[in-house]
């Protein structure tokens, strides 16, 4: 505090004017010296306010009177601190830079002024005290309760007035202050019951020139804390004065003045936002934001708005706090400090992020194995010896090693998959993901989200996690995308779109992402007849024909069926434990059927032959029934008469094996008795 903080102005009297008796009091009453100065302004003493009196009312010898004028009296400077005034001073002339003289100090006016400070700070130590979240009591060195701030009126429901000089055993019956007191060490962590509210107490001595002069003691409202916070840690630390006092926080404060001042920062502030309390203080918080060691400030919000306001706030170190800021008001309601409490969220921040990223990567395995558990690569070869298989396979082994579109066309059951999961195999590898989907078994909204993904709350019903698609869980592998030609025309654009770019959104996201997949697609449409009618997007046949490959149907590749039937043999008495073989004559019938269900048939017809049989050898008899009807066609360029000649023949003579009479042949073939005799006698079908 400087001297001009407490000085009265007045201004001096001229000698000159004692002497001719033209002076006039113009001062307040409580004013009782005056300093005197010559004709040049210099300081020459003081005069009583008695004996200026006197003076005036003197009728002569006025001469005298510079007698009366005292030069004993301090001067001091206006711009001095006030501890320059000694002790036993009670009154000094105040001059200027000049040393002009521009007023006094007064015994009256010194006290008068130190206890306005006095009051001042009692007043700011208390809002600061009462606006801290914890309770906090101190007790002098008898153990009376000296300071009890708001919160600890709320927690014990008592007024201050029934609190402030009680002994602290008579408010709080199980504290250990005592103990504080007479042992002269902190304590931390007491779990104590005050009425209905249980806390955590930490305890910490005053100590004063080496002795123990009263303890503080900091209490959280425990239940309070575990329903606010989860995060917020138990209040730790010593005591020590006011700034032993904010120090023993665990929750870093921050204090400023109403114009943004940094005025004090605790230890455990410097710890959260990892900023050293020298690196701040004394700076303004607007200076600190351009400055970038803050994001936004809480304090300039809190002094713009008037009220308690919370945000999350990143330091200059990217560290993620969460500040709470509190405004303080003085007696006349004005701003008069900014209190911030600190919470350290970046480690709460961290966790949050890995949880949803561990739970998204937990859904993509989820979503991944349910596609692969029955579409994983097997260690079986593919059957065959015919040329057209032999050129298809050489193809598929060829082009494995490169990331090139390939097309697989051919009947359905003709092994399109087959041939996919072998350029897979040697291509990407098992250890790769092979992703299928059945582009004709889905409709078009389902088959959109399942190839993309979708989003969080893309559609009614959709995870609210949201979805990876296919061509996530194939990134880095191969996607299959099996009867191609059945995909609706609106799908074909966006699978077009993700095959050029290599990048898709989801079904509801607004992000791109990214892949490396290899497309093998398959269908048993004419895909190039498709676009030339419009049902498919040219473009699309043309990014995916890159690489064309068409498997031939089964009746066209006799020359496998025999390896094959051998290889599902093998397969189905090793499955369920039998030892059963086919004869010839089986395998020459099975031979010169036309198979329209190609090899997925032949498969089905060995499997439900060797189930249902009952003998260890499969015969004739074991074929199903389709299989049992004969059939005849003559030989291409037969002439119509001799065709027609073979075709009665064979007719004839096969339903009379199985009818044993001519008379059961006419009523089978729907002709009259007499014809048969005279047909079969024709061709020589009669005995004897």
């Amino acid at each position: 505090m400087k001297i001009s903080d407490i000085m009265i102005r007045i201004h001096p009297i001229l000698a000159a004017d004692i002497v001719s008796g033209r002076t006039d009091i113009k001062a307040p009453k409580y004013i009782d010296f005056f300093p005197v100065v010559d004709e040049q302004q210099k300081y020459m003493g003081t005069i009583r306010k008695e004996a200026l009196l006197a003076v005036q009312n003197c009728s002569g010898g006025r001469q005298s009177v510079l007698a009366l004028i005292e030069g004993n009296t301090p001067i001091v400077s206006k711009t001095d601190d006030i501890d320059y005034l000694p002790d036993t001073v009670n009154q000094a002339v105040v001059v200027d830079d000049n040393q002009q003289v521009v007023g006094i100090v007064t015994a009256a006016r010194l006290m008068r002024m130190l206890k306005k400070n006095l009051n001042e700070f009692k007043d700011q130590f208390s809002a600061v005290i009462n606006s801290a979240q914890n309770g906090i009591l101190a007790v002098d060195s008898q153990g009376r309760i000296i300071i009890a701030n708001r919160a600890v009126e709320e927690i014990l429901e008592l007024q201050n007035s029934n609190i402030i000089g009680h002994p602290v055993t008579e408010v709080i019956a199980n504290t250990l202050m005592p103990v504080i007191l007479e042992s002269g060490k902190p304590l931390l962590g007491q779990k104590i019951s005050l009425g209905k509210t249980m806390v955590m107490a930490n305890y910490s001595p005053i100590i004063s020139d080496n002795e123990v002069v009263g303890a503080v003691s900091v209490f959280q409202d425990i239940s309070l804390l575990e329903n606010t916070s989860s995060e917020l840690n138990y209040v730790k630390g010593l005591m020590y004065e006011l700034e032993a006092i904010i120090n023993s926080s665990y929750d870093g404060m921050f204090i400023t003045d109403a114009k943004g001042n940094v005025l004090r920062v605790n230890k455990a502030y410097e710890r959260i936002a990892g900023i050293k309390a020298t690196e701040i203080l004394g700076k303004d918080m607007r200076q600190l934001v351009e400055a970038h060691y803050y994001n936004q400030s809480v304090t300039l919000l809190v002094m713009e708005k008037g009220e308690s306001i919370t945000i999350n706030q990143t330091v200059k170190n990217d560290r993620k706090i969460l500040v709470t800021g509190n405004p303080v008001f003085d007696a006349e309601g004005n701003l008069f400090r900014v209190v911030t409490n600190v919470r350290d969220i970046t480690e709460l921040s961290q966790l949050q992020e890995q949880l949803s990223k561990t739970k998204e990567q937990t859904l993509k395995y989820e979503t991944e194995l349910s596609h692969l558990r029955s579409m994983q690569l097997k260690a079986q070869e593919i059957i065959f010896r015919s040329n057209s298989m032999t050129q298809a396979i050489a193809t598929a082994t060829k082009i494995a090693e490169v990331d090139s579109t390939v097309l697989i066309t051919g009947e359905s059951g003709t092994g399109k998959e087959l041939i996919a999961k072998l350029i897979h195999k040697r291509g990407k590898g098992i250890t790769k993901p092979f992703i299928k989907i059945n582009c004709a078994a889905l409709p078009e909204h389902l088959l959109e989200s399942e190839l993309f993904g979708y989003e969080t709350g893309a559609f009614t019903g959709a995870k609210k996690e949201g979805k990876p698609g296919l061509f996530e869980l194939a990134h880095n592998g191969t996607l299959f995308l099996d009867e191609v030609g059945d995909m609706p025309l609106i799908l074909q654009a966006k699978l077009l779109r993700a095959i050029q770019d290599k990048e898709f959104m989801r079904v509801g996201g607004t992000k791109s992402i990214k892949v490396n997949v290899r497309i093998i697609a398959a269908t048993h449409r004419n895909l190039a007849n498709m676009a030339k009618e419009g049902s498919f997007r040219t473009d699309l046949y043309y990014r995916l024909v890159v690489v064309p490959i068409h498997l031939p149907p089964l009746r066209d590749r006799k020359e496998d069926i025999p390896l094959l039937i051998i290889h599902f043999l093998d397969k189905f008495n090793k499955r369920f434990g039998y030892s059963k073989t086919i004869g010839p004559d089986v395998i020459d019938k099975l031979a010169d059927y036309s198979w329209p269900g190609n090899v997925r048939e032949l498969e089905n017809i060995i499997e439900r032959m060797m189930v249902t049989a009952t003998v260890e050898e499969l015969s004739f008899d074991c074929l199903p029934e389709s299989f049992k009807i004969k059939s005849f066609l003559p030989k291409r360029g037969t002439k119509l008469k001799t065709a027609v000649e073979q075709v009665e023949t064979f007719l004839l003579s096969e339903t009379y094996k199985e009818c044993q009479s001519w008379q059961k042949v006419a009523e089978a073939l729907d002709i009259d008795r007499a014809t048969v005799y005279r047909k079969a006698k024709h061709y020589g079908l009669l005995k004897g």
